[in-house]
């Protein structure tokens, strides 16, 4: 029933997605409408089928582009995956046509910095369903969510994977990733809403900054239902619901393997290749 749904004119481009074509990638399934049952069937599909994916930038592209016909050639049609930008992009469109609300807001990260007050890089969605509004981000890779997380001071989402949403003195809200261990702060945001032209200026940061974890090593994530991996350099770690995670290092040959095998990324013959080279160093 794609066909019956709205086809906007907005600044998040609805008018432009190919519904059918994403819906497949994803592997949704069923009628889809601006509710929260679409919202959370949307949000699994696409953390389970699509990877976090910054290998544009380590095979050494000086432009990664975000505007959402490139996103979808590269997502969709070429079964890659995304950095959170693109993967933003793409879900926006998504959500567009289908016919919700919402605004974007963009979060510090907090793990593996240590702190509160790094560059807001992160970009989520903040959307409108049931009455309630609701944090749905699908590109924060292998400790993100897998379904919305309502807008509210201590929500939780509980299950196999639970998280919580606490509000802090300052008025910010931090997103957390309860694990057997203890808690794990992912980000720290405010709903202050972003605009495509701010995705602009955050692209072009974690491309060519010094400082941007994204372009000197591979970091592929990935958010299935029994297991989470996070690949950053070439230190794999496996994340499951119950238990500490494990951690291992992987040599050249696993490395080229990894974005297929563990990650479900499809790549270019030429980019392997030239991935290959640079594994193997000078």
């Amino acid at each position: 029933m794609t066909d019956e749904l709205r086809a906007t004119d907005s600044m998040w481009q609805g008018s432009g997605v190919d519904l059918d074509a994403y819906l497949a990638r994803v592997g949704y399934q069923g009628d889809v409408a601006p509710d929260l049952a679409t919202l959370r069937g949307l949000h699994t599909a696409h953390v389970d089928a699509i990877a976090f994916d910054n290998l544009d930038a380590l095979l050494g592209r000086t432009v990664v582009p975000i505007d959402l016909d490139s996103v979808q050639e590269k997502i969709v049609r070429q079964g890659r995956g995304g950095w959170c930008l693109e993967q933003v992009v793409l879900m926006a469109a998504v959500l567009d046509r289908v016919g919700f609300t919402f605004t974007a807001f963009a979060g510090r990260t907090r793990v593996r910095t240590g702190s509160k007050f790094g560059p807001a890089l992160h970009v989520a969605l903040c959307v409108e369903a049931d009455g309630e509004r609701w944090i749905h981000d699908v590109s924060f890779g292998a400790l993100g969510p897998h379904e919305p997380i309502r807008l509210a001071e201590n929500a939780r989402l509980e299950g196999d994977w639970s998280f919580d949403l606490l509000r802090e003195p300052t008025g910010e809200h931090v997103l957390r990733f309860l694990r057997p261990e203890g808690p794990v702060e992912l980000y720290g945001f405010t709903t202050d809403a972003r605009y495509p032209s701010d995705f602009e200026l955050l692209n072009h940061f974690c491309l060519t900054h010094p400082r941007s974890p994204f372009n000197h090593r591979m970091v592929l994530q990935r958010t299935q239902p029994e297991v989470r991996h996070l690949l950053a350099g070439s230190t794999l770690t496996e994340i499951r619901p119950e238990g500490p995670p494990t951690v291992r290092e992987l040599g050249v040959d696993e490395l080229l393997s990894a974005p297929r095998e563990i990650f479900g990324i499809t790549l270019d013959p030429g980019d392997v290749q030239a991935l290959g080279k640079i594994l193997d160093g000078p």
